[in-house]
């Protein structure tokens, strides 16, 4: 069983932490336990203890179901465009495989707030781990649609050869960037740390855990969202008719009728 100085010590029972922590000692967040696993701390640090683990719950949900939506507008467009010839079937095919495994991975980020980075980090990361695919999913495939599609954006003086070039090279930039993350993260998930090599400093006040994370971060959050601008503007958009037959009420004249909707 639990050891009688570790009952109910939650996040504090670190003492076998590398930052020489007792049984119940506090910490500043600078030394956390994912500080202590990966080299650094990242975004989700500041969300792993009570009260700011429930808070971000609470308001959690307002980004799952917003990626959950986009999949799906996403797909209905994907859907659209391949009917009327400007997607080659191995797309198609893709994103018909693709969209499914998205959303649920999406939806199992949640994850994070269950299973707790100072209980089980193995769990926590894998949550993650599964939003890093979606994400990744997302920028891959846009990229891949917007090369395929032969988009341009005059407003930007950018052809559609420029498009296509600029395209290409975050596409491969981003391939290689996001292997890197998600052969790190899932090395966490096995392990419940990152290779000691991520550890080390790439110059004072930077680890190459840390470097990566951001890179990562760039490429599949940031410049989307730039990105996801720019064809918002200049893309063709959809329209969305919500409608429903007409109904008829009995003892209504045919005038009547013909003005009921």
């Amino acid at each position: 069983g639990t050891p009688i100085e570790r009952l109910g010590c939650g996040p504090f029972n670190r003492g076998n932490s590398s930052f020489g922590f007792g049984y119940g000692d506090g910490f500043p967040i600078e030394q956390s336990h994912l500080v202590e696993a990966f080299g650094y701390g990242n975004t989700c640090t500041a969300w792993d203890y009570t009260p700011a683990r429930e808070i971000i719950a609470m308001y959690f949900p307002a980004l799952e179901y917003s990626i959950v939506i986009y999949l799906v507008f996403n797909y209905i467009t994907d859907m659209l465009t391949y009917q009327r010839g400007s997607l080659p079937d191995w797309y198609w095919n893709a994103s018909k495989v693709l969209f499914p495994l998205a959303i649920f991975l999406a939806i199992q980020f949640r994850m994070i707030f269950v299973c707790i980075a100072y209980e089980n980090i193995k769990t926590h990361t894998a949550a993650f781990l599964g939003f890093q695919f979606t994400l990744v999913i997302i920028a891959i495939m846009n990229s891949f649609y917007v090369i395929l599609t032969g988009q341009s954006y005059p407003e930007m003086n950018m052809s559609s050869k420029v498009v296509g070039l600029v395209s290409k090279v975050y596409l491969v930039l981003n391939m290689i960037i996001s292997a890197v993350k998600i052969w790190a993260t899932a090395y966490a998930v096995a392990t419940a740390t990152v290779p000691d090599l991520l550890k080390t400093d790439v110059f004072p006040g930077m680890k190459w855990s840390k470097l990566i994370d951001n890179l990562w971060l760039l490429f599949n959050v940031l410049l989307p969202l730039g990105i996801s601008y720019i064809r918002m503007k200049s893309e063709e958009p959809l329209v969305l008719e919500i409608t429903m037959p007409k109904h008829g009420y009995e003892g209504a004249s045919k005038e009547e009728q013909s003005r009921i909707i």
